[in-house]
C-alpha cells in the first residue's frame, strides 16, 4: 500500500477545504463552521493513520483483561486488583520512562501523577477518601507511558467490561463510584470503537456460554470486530491443570479449537489463543528474591509440592510441618504465579533451569502469550498500515454523510482511494476468505494469507523466502507465482467469489514484481 498517496490524498482535502472556508462567513456566534470542523476531523483521522496501531482487549468484567495487559507488556502496570481503578479504560502508549495521566470527563486538563499514585490511588479509595472518590468520578480514562517493547508496534488499550450486570463487590466500588452499571459498558464501547483491532478476551470459565458471549461482543457495535482486525484470547486456563491435572495450554487449544467450530465463530474471529495470564505476567517481572523462594521450595518433591500448592488457603495461610517458606511468602508466590505457574517453575529448576533469564523464558512460552504476541504481530501488525486505512476510510464515510455538502468534495479523493488500492481489494478477498465464501485447496490459502502480508509485509516474507534471498531469487519466485495464477484463471479453474479472489492473487504478484524491479532500477 502506497502510504505517501494515502497522507496525499488527505492534505489534498485539508487544502480544498481551507480554501473554500476562506470564502466563507463567520459562523453564527463565533463557533466552528463545518469546514472548519471537518478539517480538524480529518486531520484527527490523518494523524491516527500515522500512529501506532491501536489494540483494545474487549470482554467481560474479571475476564482476566488487566492480567493479559499485563502479560503482553511485560509490566505491572495495569491496575488488577481495585475495582475503583479496573472500572476505568487504561490505555497504555510508549514512553522512555513511565507516566500516569488522568484524563477527565469534564474537559479539564489531564493530570499527570507519579506512576507510583496507582497503587496508592486504590489504598486511598478503599479507605473511602472523599477527596479521591471526586477525582475517580471525573475520570473518563487512564494513559499510561510504559518502557515496554510490545509498545513499539501498538497502542494497547485495557477495557474495564462488556456486562451490565456485576457482582456484589463490583456493585459496592459502582455505588462508591457514583456511576450506574451500564456506564461501564459504554466505556469500553467507546473506547474499542477507537481502536483499530480487537482482542476479545473469553474466560475458560465462561467457555461454556460462549455462544452468548460472542453475541454479546458482536452486538456490542464495534466497528472493528472481524477476522481481520479480532483474535480471540482464553484466560485462565490453568483451570484445567487444577480440575485435572492436564497441561493446561494443551487442554486451552483444544477447547479452543472446539470453540472456533462453534457458535459461528469464523464469522467474528480470526482464532483463539489459549494464555494462562497470571504466570505470563509473573514471568515477565518476577524478582531475584522471587526465584530463591520458588528454588527454596524445591526442597519438596514435585507429587508433595503439587498435592499442597492445589488446596490454596491451606498453602497460603497455614503453618505447614516440613513445607519451606513461611506462610506469608507461600501466599506471595501465589498471588504473582498461581497455584499452576508455582509448580511449574519448581519443575523447571528441578531441571536444571536455574538461571533467571533462562527461567523466565520458558515461563513465558509456557503460559502462552510468546504465541499471542506472534499472532498479532503477525496478523495485525503486518497489515497495520492497511487496517488503518480501512478505519480512516469509514470515519471519512461517517463524516461525509453527517456534514453533506460542507465535505463531500474534499472527501471524495479520500474515499476514493478503497478503489485505487490494490490492498483493498486484498482485504476483500481476505474477508470473503474468513466467511467461507472461497472454495481454494489449503496450500493455495497459505498463498494467499502469505501474499496479502500474513507472515510479513516485505516481498521477501510475501513470497515465502529469507528476507537475505538474492533479488532474481524473489523476482522469480513472483514470476512463478503470476504465471501459475495466470494459468489458472486461463484454464477457469476457479468461479464465482473464488475467480474473483484468484484474480487478486494474480494482480498481487504482478505488483510484487514491478516493486522488485522498480527497486532494481
Amino acid at each position: 500500500m502506497d502510504a505517501e498517496r494515502v497522507r496525499r490524498a488527505f492534505g489534498r482535502a485539508d487544502a480544498q477545504l481551507a480554501s473554500q472556508e476562506a470564502g466563507q462567513e463567520a459562523a453564527p456566534g463565533g463557533g466552528e463552521g463545518p469546514r472548519a470542523e471537518a478539517r480538524r476531523l480529518l486531520r484527527e483521522i490523518a494523524e491516527r493513520f500515522d500512529a501506532r496501531l491501536r489494540l483494545a482487549l474487549v470482554g467481560r468484567v474479571s475476564s482476566g483483561k488487566s492480567t493479559l495487559a499485563n502479560a503482553l507488556l511485560g509490566a505491572g502496570r495495569a491496575p488488577t486488583g481495585a475495582l475503583e481503578l479496573t472500572f476505568n479504560v487504561t490505555w497504555f502508549r510508549h514512553a522512555e520512562t513511565p507516566s500516569l495521566t488522568l484524563h477527565l470527563t469534564d474537559g479539564s486538563p489531564p493530570q499527570r501523577h507519579d506512576p507510583a499514585a496507582l497503587e496508592r490511588f486504590a489504598v486511598r479509595a478503599r479507605e473511602q477518601d472523599p477527596a479521591l472518590r471526586e477525582l475517580l468520578r471525573r475520570v473518563d480514562h487512564l494513559e499510561i507511558g510504559e518502557p515496554s517493547p510490545a509498545l513499539r508496534d501498538y497502542d494497547l488499550a485495557d477495557t474495564p467490561g462488556l456486562d451490565s450486570v456485576h457482582g456484589e463487590d463490583s456493585a459496592n466500588a459502582l455505588r462508591w463510584l457514583g456511576r450506574p452499571p451500564e456506564h461501564v459498558r459504554e466505556g469500553t464501547v467507546a473506547h474499542a470503537g477507537r481502536a483499530d483491532a480487537l482482542i476479545a478476551v473469553f474466560d475458560r470459565g465462561l467457555s461454556h456460554g460462549f455462544a452468548e458471549l460472542l453475541r454479546d461482543f458482536a452486538g456490542a457495535g464495534l466497528g472493528a470486530a472481524g477476522p481481520v482486525t479480532t483474535v480471540g484470547a482464553l484466560t485462565k486456563v490453568e483451570q484445567y491443570w487444577h480440575a485435572t491435572g492436564a497441561d493446561p495450554l494443551a487442554e486451552g487449544r483444544r477447547v479452543a479449537e472446539s470453540l472456533m467450530e462453534a457458535a459461528d465463530a469464523r464469522r467474528l474471529l480470526y482464532d483463539i489463543r489459549p494464555v494462562v495470564g497470571l504466570l505470563g505476567a509473573a514471568a515477565a517481572t518476577f524478582t531475584e528474591e522471587e526465584h530463591a523462594d520458588l528454588t527454596e521450595l524445591t526442597k519438596l518433591d514435585s507429587e508433595e509440592l503439587r498435592a499442597h500448592v492445589r488446596r490454596v488457603p491451606f498453602f497460603a495461610h497455614r503453618e505447614l510441618p516440613g513445607v519451606p517458606l513461611p506462610p506469608a511468602r507461600r501466599a506471595a508466590l501465589l498471588e504473582r504465579f498461581g497455584a499452576y505457574g508455582v509448580w511449574l517453575a519448581c519443575e523447571l529448576i528441578r531441571q536444571d533451569l536455574t538461571d533467571t533469564a533462562g527461567l523466565r523464558a520458558e515461563l513465558l512460552r509456557r503460559s502462552g502469550v510468546e504465541d499471542l504476541r506472534r499472532l498479532l504481530l503477525d496478523h495485525f501488525g503486518n497489515r497495520a498500515s492497511l487496517i488503518k486505512l480501512d478505519r480512516a476510510i469509514r470515519e471519512t464515510r461517517v463524516l461525509a454523510d453527517r456534514l453533506g455538502d460542507a465535505v463531500a468534495p474534499a472527501a471524495a479523493g479520500i474515499l476514493r482511494l478503497e478503489f485505487s488500492e490494490h490492498a483493498f481489494r486484498e482485504l476483500a478477498v481476505l474477508r470473503d476468505h474468513y466467511a467461507g465464501r472461497l472454495a481454494l485447496t489449503p496450500p493455495e490459502v497459505r498463498e494467499l494469507l502469505r501474499v496479502t502480508g500474513e507472515s510479513g509485509a516485505t516481498p521477501a516474507a510475501r513470497l515465502g523466502l529469507p528476507e537475505d534471498a538474492p533479488p532474481e531469487a524473489l523476482a522469480g519466485r513472483a514470476r512463478e507465482g503470476l504465471e501459475r495464477w495466470a494459468l489458472a484463471a486461463a484454464l477457469g479453474e476457479h468461479s464465482g467469489p473464488t475467480r474473483t479472489a484468484a484474480g487478486v492473487i494474480r494482480r498481487s504478484y504482478e505488483l510484487l514484481l514491478h516493486e522488485l524491479r522498480r527497486g532494481a532500477a
